[in-house]
């Protein structure tokens, strides 16, 4: 049952095995993998956005299928990388930014997969999160971190550099970037795109501190002003937007992009005040959060323009890549090849997606097509509470949430998630928990890896994007 809905059965001896390196033929594709961190799909105009924040991830989707519901596993910058990277559960693969824990050295990554197999491995990332000391460098010949700045031209401009030295043989490029991610600092002519005629009082950068201060009720916003910060955000995406632009003219120059394998994606979205919170993530398992954009765009554009509107995860990129340039995926990996998904795969793929909380806290979601089952300690999901609510409400809550650990909501009539409907569909909510625990339980937990200490730029880092208080 397991298998079917996409996962893997208990796997012993989950670690990589050593092996010899080999040679590639010589007309292997490239793999180039794109992350751009705390995107939402819904701000792309190949999504439905009318704002211009696009115009050449748009292209790019018209070259490429795109998937209109992709799940991540976390809300969350290292258990979502380290699931695309390893297609493992967080929970299976151990790699918890609250917890301090990296990625476990046992297990096999797409990285690792692909370098064993003859490709040349770079990265050129935002750090934070996935800073080398979590884990996520293995398997990388060159692991950069803001290499050049930090701004997503800059990884543009390392990854074609790094990419030209050697174009001839196939490679595997991941690229990464958190200029999406708070705090909005968009280029003033960028913002003037969106935001002309703003007369308000937020200014024109929206730091960390003033969404902190947003979301105490320090400073009141009206709707007018989170218009503002929404354009800020979607003045970001055009700026990362001109940089891919960039990119897949490299890739051209280079010969290249005909014979690449080109992913585009996201770890995770962000919340503008769906449920309270603005500028925010990391803190529930709605579906602003978890809800990411991917395309796909296969050698010579094949199956360009296709749409798949059938629920898929980030669990299952690894193996899609792997099967695609015919390398044998790891028996570990829980998620399926994606080719089959396009070809008409009937059979669903829940997506079981996990906070990322301090160790003995597990708080779980499972979303199919039509229905979410909620955790209702995650309801509230507020990051900014300075005090726990009074002792006897704490009890109450408590008590209710043993009776009803879960509720439900139909994502058909209510996109949103704001009515919990499973008093009207018991049967439903009880077989989407019996499926939650079979994924969950499939495989044993790793045990917690040495917590990291990571060094200082790390810390400035993880302080400057929110993570460090």
């Amino acid at each position: 049952m397991v298998a079917a809905c996409g996962g893997a059965p208990p796997t012993p001896g989950v670690g990589a095995q050593s092996r010899a390196v080999v040679s590639p033929p010589g007309d292997a594709s490239t793999v180039i993998l794109v992350s751009i961190d705390t995107l939402r799909p819904d701000r792309l105009g190949c999504y439905g956005n009318r704002q211009p924040t696009s115009p050449n991830i748009d292209r790019f989707a018209g070259e490429s299928v795109l998937f209109t519901e992709a799940i991540a596993q976390a809300p969350s910058t290292l258990p979502s990388h380290a699931t695309m990277f390893t297609s493992l559960l967080p929970a299976h693969h151990g790699a918890f930014f609250s917890r301090r824990t990296p990625l476990p050295a046992s297990i096999p990554t797409l990285a690792t997969e692909l370098q064993a197999a003859g490709y040349r491995t770079a990265a050129f990332t935002g750090g934070g999160q996935i800073a080398p000391e979590f884990g996520l460098d293995r398997g990388f010949g060159t692991y950069g971190v803001n290499v050049g700045g930090s701004d997503f031209s800059s990884a543009v401009r390392a990854g074609l550099g790094w990419l030209g030295e050697d174009p001839g043989h196939p490679a595997f490029l991941f690229l990464h970037t958190y200029e999406v991610h708070h705090p909005f600092t968009p280029k003033p002519e960028l913002l003037a795109v969106f935001d002309d005629g703003y007369d308000g009082e937020l200014p024109a950068e929206i730091s960390k501190d003033l969404l902190t201060q947003v979301n105490t009720d320090e400073t009141v916003i009206t709707d007018r002003d989170l218009a503002h910060i929404v354009a800020a955000y979607d003045a970001e995406i055009r700026s990362v937007d001109d940089a891919f632009g960039i990119f897949l003219i490299g890739l051209g120059e280079l010969g290249l992009l005909e014979g690449s394998i080109v992913i585009f994606t996201s770890d995770h979205g962000e919340e503008f005040g769906e449920h309270g919170v603005v500028g925010w993530h990391s803190h529930t398992l709605y579906d602003e959060l978890l809800r990411v954009p991917l395309m796909i765009r296969f050698p010579g554009g094949r199956q360009g323009g296709l749409t798949i509107d059938r629920q898929v995860r980030l669990l299952d990129l690894a193996p899609t890549v792997l099967a695609a340039v015919g390398v044998a995926a790891p028996p570990a990996f829980e998620g399926v090849d994606l080719a089959r998904v396009i070809g008409g795969l009937a059979t669903p793929l829940p997506a079981l997606s996990q906070l990322d909380l301090p160790l003995g806290e597990v708080e779980l979601s499972l979303r199919t097509k039509r229905w979410k089952l909620y955790p209702r300690r995650a309801f509230a999901g507020d990051p900014f509470a300075e005090s726990p609510p009074p002792v006897a409400l704490r009890v109450r809550n408590l008590i209710k949430r043993w009776r009803r650990p879960f509720a439900l909501f139909d994502l058909q009539t209510d996109p949103g998630e704001h009515r919990d409907v499973v008093d009207g569909h018991p049967q439903v909510a009880g077989s989407l928990s019996r499926t939650m625990n079979l994924m969950a339980g499939a495989r044993p937990h790793p045990a917690p890896e040495p917590t990291v200490i990571v060094d200082v730029a790390t810390e400035e880092r993880l302080r400057a994007l929110g993570y460090v208080d």
